[in-house]
């Protein structure tokens, strides 16, 4: 999964945030930065972008001259609109306590707080980053390194992620059974993601697939046992993972669906 989650306005730095996430993909890799691009067709926009937020160590904020500009609908900003992404992205960095950093393309400015809903008024406090065409290059290797420094996960030195490697996923999920603690508490949620991929593999397989049902029926009752008796940073990560794990498999299906179109 991703480590940086770029949030952006596509009328306002489309151009830039794409710039941006293919140097930063460069540098980092490919498994470390997530857009909205990236959402399959047809998935719930909200859980998606909750989901990656949620597996992601940073928010960076691409802010252009037009970032905060009026709203149609008569808003002085369409950052109050109530169904704006952009604030609905910082709203839930902030919520679940992400670095956020405001990066600033195209000559733009920070806009001042009062221009902003109270809820992401925080957002003007952050110290930004500033690219321009000029020092890019230069920008971006400040920008990676001041990334690596502020989150342990992309530091040089530790492999990246490969969320979507069964031996990864099942090695990540032995461990998390491994840090179950004393404290329990109830927690139930539809295992939506473990059912569905319960159902593909079984399917792709066919019959025969005896070994392969007590195994996946071995790790549904971790995953419930774990989400029944888990302590809270056991889940936190067991969240992070699934998220992770989520985004991974949606991958997978936009591969496949563009291959079936070809």
């Amino acid at each position: 999964m991703a480590g940086i989650f770029v949030s952006y306005r596509r009328d306002d730095s489309q151009g830039f945030a794409g710039r941006l996430a293919d140097d930063l993909i460069e540098v980092l890799g490919r498994d470390r930065v997530f857009r909205d691009m990236e959402i399959p067709i047809g998935s719930d926009f909200t859980d998606v972008l909750q989901r990656a937020i949620s597996a992601s160590d940073a928010l960076l904020v691409v802010i252009g001259r037009h970032w905060a500009a009026g709203s149609e609908k008569g808003y002085e900003s369409r950052l109050f609109e109530p169904t704006d992404w952009v604030r609905t992205e910082i709203e839930a960095a902030f919520a679940q306590g992400k670095q956020v950093i405001p990066v600033l393309v195209g000559g733009a400015t920070m806009p001042p707080p009062a221009s902003l809903p109270e809820s992401i008024q925080r957002l003007t406090r952050m110290q930004a980053a500033s690219m321009s065409d000029r020092h890019w290059d230069t920008e971006i290797r400040e920008l990676a390194d001041r990334l690596r420094a502020i989150c342990p996960s992309l530091r040089q030195g530790q492999a990246p992620a490969r969320a979507g490697s069964p031996a990864d996923a099942l090695r990540e999920l032995g461990d998390a059974l491994d840090e179950v603690g004393n404290h329990h508490r109830p927690r139930i949620r539809t295992p939506s993601l473990w059912r569905s991929l319960m159902q593909q593999i079984l399917k792709a397989l066919g019959r025969g697939t005896k070994k392969l049902l007590s195994i996946v029926f071995g790790l549904a009752l971790i995953y419930i046992g774990i989400r029944l008796f888990g302590d809270e940073t056991l889940l936190g990560h067991l969240d992070g993972f699934e998220a992770r794990l989520q985004m991974a498999w949606e991958r997978l299906q936009l591969y496949i669906a563009r291959l079936q179109a070809q």
